[in-house]
């Protein structure tokens, strides 16, 4: 199922017409609400449905994004894990061996340091640069040692060693994150 075709399985539940969620989104978003016309098209398939449209929408319903998604071929297949406001992990739920996520830093960010467990294991991490540039500062015994990472790079090292990542540039940076074994 499309998510149009389950906002529009919503709207029948509640016995909406359209015009009634465009007044109710109104009422919630007042100047910043969607247009009738956005939601006509979002409701038929004809225009890409955006983040912000659809947290409209779901408000007005009384259900989240994630509400709306869940079935449908749109359901997110991430979780997200949250260092903070400015940085996170979209991790994929899969059954592999090992982690994969896209890990998101935002201007200035900076995540906690974090260190795998050595008595469980020998683990690396290993990340690809997808935009921006990320730095990652791993803790070793011979001190403190800088990495960036920009697009279309890569680096790895043993996550059993303390270490972070920040972003100092002026855009987010964003990175494929692998680690092997999955350990979270």
């Amino acid at each position: 199922m499309k998510v149009h075709q389950k906002i529009k399985l919503l709207l029948e539940e509640k016995d909406w017409t359209l015009k009634m969620l465009q007044r109710a989104i109104e009422e919630l978003f007042e100047g910043n609400a969607v247009t009738y016309l956005t939601l006509l098209r979002t409701i038929h398939g004809q225009t890409k449905l955006r983040e912000s449209t659809l947290f409209q929408i779901a408000t007005a319903l009384g259900k989240t994004p994630e509400e709306i998604r869940k079935e449908t071929d749109e359901e997110e297949k991430f979780i997200r894990f949250g260092y903070n406001k400015k940085a996170h992990l979209e991790i994929e739920s899969t059954n592999l061996d090992f982690l994969t996520a896209r890990l998101v830093l935002l201007p200035q960010a900076k995540t906690e340091t974090e260190q795998d467990p050595a008595e469980k294991g020998v683990f690396v991490k290993w990340l690809y640069g997808l935009t921006g540039e990320t730095t990652c500062v791993v803790m070793t015994e011979n001190g403190s040692e800088r990495h960036t990472i920009r697009k279309n790079e890569s680096f790895s090292f043993r996550s059993t060693y303390p270490h972070y990542f920040e972003n100092n540039a002026g855009k987010k940076a964003v990175c494929i994150l692998v680690q092997n074994p999955k350990y979270i």
